[in-house]
């Protein structure tokens, strides 16, 4: 089967949100995704990846996600945080929300990824 650029550049995104909510969603005590559909959606995506490919990805994702959040870890997996995962201007954006502490992720096009800590709304 072949893939266009666009397809294969999708696909990328999709595999890495994947990657992102699976890993950073380990981080907590327990965390739940709002919508189970884009979750399997997502999974699908990530399932037809190469194993070699995302034992490399997800190590990548590790590093980069235990550099962002290394100071909060303990905290985090003390909390349950429950997961909406959306799409905006050609990103999927991931919110883990735990009344306290939120993790944002945003995935662009092309598999590149943001993570940022903050303060949950709720909790101000």
């Amino acid at each position: 089967m072949r893939y266009s650029f666009t397809e294969k550049t999708s696909h990328r995104q999709q595999e890495t949100a994947y990657m992102l909510y699976m890993i950073i969603g380990s981080y907590f005590h327990r965390c739940s995704c709002r919508s189970k559909t884009l979750e399997e959606n997502l999974f699908l995506y990530y399932k037809e990846l190469q194993e070699k490919r995302q034992v490399e990805k997800e190590r990548q994702i590790i590093r980069v996600s235990e550099g962002v959040l290394k100071d909060n870890m303990t905290d985090l997996a003390e909390m349950n945080a429950e997961v909406v995962i959306s799409r905006a201007d050609d990103l999927y954006i991931l919110r883990f929300y735990t009344g306290f502490e939120r993790v944002v992720v945003t995935v662009d096009e092309k598999g590149c990824y943001e993570i940022s800590l903050g303060r949950d709304e709720l909790a101000v």
